[in-house]
């Protein structure tokens, strides 16, 4: 709903003052907040409730695309996990080379 109002007020502008108009506003912070694309779980349900056949978790998944690879924002337990796969290739905290000896304790 926050993205149609969204698109709304742009086409306005656009009528009004023409394509290159730009009015400060963006999607993200300005309509969909930063803690309503991180609560997402992703499920589908939106998608596959939608009439009229929008796919809004793409949309969501493009705004949480955007707020970590563009702004580098996102939330710690997420750059964690980040930071563990750049690191050690996987999103635990432990190297390759140790990733077996929980199988080996006794």
């Amino acid at each position: 709903m926050d993205t149609r109002d969204r698109m709304e007020e742009v086409g306005k502008n656009i009528d009004k003052h023409g394509a290159d108009h730009q009015d400060g506003k963006a999607l993200l912070d300005d309509y969909i907040t930063r803690e309503e694309i991180w609560a997402c779980t992703s499920c589908n349900a939106c998608t596959e409730a939608c009439p009229i056949n929008i796919d809004p978790l793409a949309i969501i998944v493009d705004l949480r695309r955007y707020a970590v690879m563009e702004e580098s924002i996102a939330p710690g337990s997420i750059n964690a996990m980040l930071g563990n796969v750049e690191n050690n290739g996987a999103p635990w905290k432990y190297s390759p080379a140790d990733r077996l000896n929980w199988a080996q304790e006794s």
